[in-house]
């Protein structure tokens, strides 16, 4: 949990509980895994996870009288260290949940899965009748490359949510959005994966999401490049000695790793300097369109 979350499209981070299972290719390498593994809890369908007291959860009403007091609206991401939509989740932390968003009136709170089909059938009933889902409830499906695109997206936009948003992060591919999609999404956030085992993404797939997105007037938040970034070699330079240190990486235009690099071809070289250093500027400017909604207190 945090209150003041580093992530860019959030004010707050909030964990109903930690732990997950496996299913997509973004969840390889995962940094939540490995935090749950070093303060020593399991991870996968059956390992014993770690779950909150109380006062953890009030922390919810804390954030929300701030927010009211303050004359704003605080968003809260839920849940950064497991999917609210796995099925191996505790008895009764999703109700639990559904209790506290109706306890906080001025928070919206955001809902990352990379299980959309399962959203339908684990909300409240009532939020799938017309006009009842709440407007200060997001949903997003996690999509990293076309396959998750074209299976999930329109499982997303099936649900009756006022906001319907994309996580793509880690991009781990080129995606193409349909147009019909994107009259119906309400923003798109792009990233590139962090970490010791980072999979670098081609600056081409970022790029080509950011145009989609400005053709039609669709919100776009580019969290950050991740482990690893773009790089420009200086005249005469020779990349290889710092390719075979690891220093250096080619990326072709299918995300393939290695070969030869041959400028023009659609290899990029990518430098392994962290998520710090790489920053999060694409073409020079940060892009930080967040979606928004009219709310209603209810």
């Amino acid at each position: 949990m945090s209150e003041n979350s580093s992530i860019e499209w959030t004010d707050h981070t909030f964990n109903t509980h930690w732990g997950c299972s496996k299913i997509s290719p973004r969840c390889d390498n995962c940094y939540a895994e490995s935090l749950a593994r070093r303060f020593g809890y399991g991870w996968g369908d059956t390992a014993i996870e770690r779950e909150f007291n109380e006062g953890h959860w009030n922390e919810l009403l804390r954030w929300d009288r701030k927010a009211g007091r303050e004359g704003v609206r605080h968003r809260v991401f839920t849940n950064s260290m497991f999917d609210l939509f796995d099925r191996f989740a505790p008895a009764g932390v999703r109700e639990r949940h559904w209790q506290f968003v109706a306890r906080t009136p001025d928070l919206d709170h955001l809902l990352l899965t990379k299980r959309v089909g399962n959203v339908r059938r684990m909300v409240p009933t009532e939020w799938l009748s017309p006009g009842r889902w709440p407007a200060k409830v997001w949903i997003s499906a996690s999509i990293v490359n076309q396959d998750e695109a074209d299976r999930d997206i329109p499982k997303l936009l099936a649900l009756p949510a006022a906001i319907r948003f994309l996580s793509m992060e880690p991009l781990l591919g080129p995606v193409s959005l349909k147009h019909e999609w994107m009259r119906r999404l309400g923003g798109v956030f792009v990233g590139g994966a962090s970490g010791r085992e980072a999979r670098p993404m081609h600056p081409a797939w970022a790029y080509s999401l950011r145009d989609q997105c400005a053709a039609t007037g669709l919100p776009f938040l580019f969290k950050q490049w991740g482990q690893w970034s773009p790089v420009r070699l200086e005249p005469d330079t020779d990349p290889h000695d710092q390719i075979r240190r690891g220093a250096l990486r080619i990326v072709k235009a299918d995300g393939t790793i290695g070969g030869c690099f041959r400028p023009g071809a659609g290899d990029v070289l990518v430098g392994n300097v962290g998520k710090a250093l790489a920053g999060r500027l694409l073409d020079g400017r940060v892009h930080d369109d967040i979606p928004s909604v009219r709310h209603h207190r209810r």
